[in-house]
């Protein structure tokens, strides 16, 4: 079952409650300017390298993720921000059982694969 989206004003708990730890991506809410989803992933659960439009951040809420860009490779921890400018490729790979947050300003289209 498909879970609605947050309208101005409704709140929602993001931290891992155990149910929601099957569902792989959960949007939360999206407008014309941003976009913000929790994202569960496996421990060993690749993600290949993708780009945005705009610019987002990824907040790791819970477990340990590797973020992979084009400069360097640097690992998100419980409780870990990161930032990324619009266009920049990044691939993730959940090094134990990890939950995001991911918020992404939109400016055009959404995600393009790389090539």
């Amino acid at each position: 079952m498909a879970q609605k989206h947050l309208s101005s004003g409704d709140s929602i708990h993001i931290l891992s409650s155990g149910n929601n730890d099957t569902i792989p991506a959960q949007a939360l809410f999206k407008d014309k300017h941003m976009e913000v989803m929790r994202l569960y992933l496996p421990a060993a659960k690749h993600i290949a390298a993708h780009q945005v439009d705009g610019p987002i951040t990824i907040f790791c809420i819970e477990g340990q993720v590797e973020i992979q860009t084009d400069h360097a490779s640097k690992i998100l921890h419980t409780g870990d921000l990161m930032y990324l400018a619009a266009s920049a490729s990044h691939a993730l790979k959940a090094i134990d059982d990890s939950s995001l947050l991911v918020t992404i300003a939109l400016q055009g289209s959404a995600h393009h694969a790389n090539a």
